[in-house]
């Protein structure tokens, strides 16, 4: 910048001097004005940030307190799994007793077969030798023989002792046959009770088997919904351990079995939730196209009795003006076409009716609170087919009709659920029980018989029953067979 310039500059800015001290009065009053509204932004800012730490803060506590609430399903759990562990161990410290006695009794029973075997030879020892020496002339003789009365008195002493001796002999006998048979009955008492045990035992296991997998489930549902860290992971991980270390105490014979049972019915359990998701979901489109196929159906129908009655009513119209005269004749045809119809309308009633099996019976006590059909979902709130019942309110819940246990197991939708197969296409499940079912996969089980307490367990929003029954195989709506 040349000098000229510079002076130039400098004049002015003397000669401008009260009016840059305006314009700095003005921007500094705006810049003021500028920081003002850049801190109430920043209020503004700063009280919506407390907002969403306060919305956080809340959602952190809710989450929180949804997981104690899952921590203490599986605590409860964990407990019931302990008590099962030691029921089994009882169980089969039982049948270790009852196999003891048993072998115990069969030990007297050989001892006692072979005692009245060696009395059964020496009594037909001693009558081959009655047989073949005794003569009651000789007992006579030996008698007539005694040189004195003393020597007399002996020897009827001698013939009395072995009268005694066989009599004693023959009741040692029949006492040892009592006990024999004493002991057989009892033999087969112990052996009714240990296969009572085993079949309780075997439910345990059943029971211990679906509560471990609802621990898994329950495990894996905390991981997913909190998405746990490694340390938290690490910590199921050790209940888990705990769990199997529990396990572990029971005998090294009941380990290996618990530990197939538990592989194959895991293996099994997966088989079937794979194959009943896929029922399900082809039976609710089945059940979504014979809806529209009926509707469409019904949709027909009415065009076609509307086209009937339109063609009809032209027709009449018709006749009365062209044939007046015959007017009787016409009513006549009228009736017998209504007839007709009406017959027709008998025939699709009788048509439509449900085909239902009779012999089923109410499986608990309560009320109706969602029936069989289309429904507003109560958890996830869309619009889905409800292919059963549900009835409200507590206690057992019995099978329906006879039949064969197929399916005692714990399922992250059904909870703890019962299949019953009655064998003539028919079958029915229970869902949503509490832990600790009564009955075990092949169980048979009569109608009428507990299968397990009313419960909220899987998706459920309060205690109920949720009661299906399939007919070969596709869901019917139950209270055409229990009303």
């Amino acid at each position: 910048m040349n000098k000229k310039r510079l002076l130039t500059i400098l004049a002015t800015a003397v000669m401008a001097a009260p009016t840059f001290s305006t314009l700095n009065v003005e921007a500094s009053s705006q810049k003021m004005r500028e920081l003002e509204e850049q801190q109430q932004e920043l209020n503004e800012k700063s009280n919506q940030l407390d907002g969403e730490i306060s919305n956080r803060e809340q959602n952190m506590q809710s989450l929180d307190e949804e997981k104690k609430q899952l921590e203490a399903e599986v605590a409860e759990l964990q407990g019931n799994i302990d008590v099962l562990v030691t029921e089994i161990d009882e169980q089969t410290k039982e049948i270790e007793r009852i196999e003891k006695e048993i072998e115990r009794l069969n030990e007297e029973i050989e001892q006692l077969i072979e005692q009245i075997a060696r009395r059964n030879e020496q009594l037909e020892s001693q009558a081959r030798s009655v047989q073949t020496h005794a003569n009651p002339a000789d007992i006579v003789d030996m008698m007539m023989s005694a040189e004195s009365l003393s020597d007399l008195i002996g020897r009827i002493g001698v013939v009395s002792q072995l009268v005694s001796a066989n009599q004693n002999i023959m009741q040692a006998q029949l006492d040892d046959q009592l006990q024999l048979e004493e002991n057989e009955a009892q033999v087969v008492t112990e052996q009714e009770e240990m296969q009572d045990v085993k079949a309780q035992m075997e439910v345990s296991r059943n029971n211990l088997v679906t509560q471990r997998v609802a621990l898994d489930d329950k495990i894996i549902e905390v991981a997913e919904r909190f998405n746990m860290n490694e340390q938290e992971k690490n910590s199921f991980i050790n209940e888990q351990t705990v769990v199997a270390e529990r396990a572990s105490n029971l005998s090294k014979e009941m380990q290996a079995e618990q530990q197939r049972i538990i592989e194959a019915e895991r293996k099994r359990q997966q088989e079937i939730r794979i194959a009943e998701e896929k029922r399900r979901a082809e039976a609710e489109a089945k059940a979504v196209a014979e809806a529209k196929a009926e509707e469409k159906a019904r949709a027909a129908e009415a065009e076609a009795a509307a086209q009937a009655k339109s063609q009809a009513n032209a027709r009449a119209e018709a006749e009365r003006k062209a044939q007046q005269a015959q007017t009787s004749s016409s009513n006549n045809s009228s009736s017998s076409n209504s007839g007709s119809n009406a017959g027709s309308n008998s025939n699709n009633s009788t048509n439509g009716s449900a085909q239902t099996s009779t012999g089923w019976i109410r499986p608990a006590s309560g009320r109706n609170t969602s029936p069989f059909g289309y429904r507003t979902h109560p958890v996830n709130g869309g619009r889905s087919f409800h292919s059963g019942l549900d009835i409200a309110g507590s206690g057992p819940i019995r099978s329906s009709r006879a039949g064969t246990v197929t399916t005692a197991a714990y399922n992250g939708s059904l909870g703890y659920y019962v299949v019953v197969n009655h064998g003539d296409g028919y079958s029915s499940m229970y869902a949503h029980m509490t832990p600790n079912l009564s009955v075990a996969p092949g169980q048979q089980v009569s109608q009428g018989q507990q299968l397990g307490i009313m419960g909220t367990t899987g998706t459920s929003t309060g205690v109920h029953l949720h009661f299906e029954i399939h007919r070969n195989g596709s869901p019917v709506n139950p209270q055409n067979y229990i009303n």
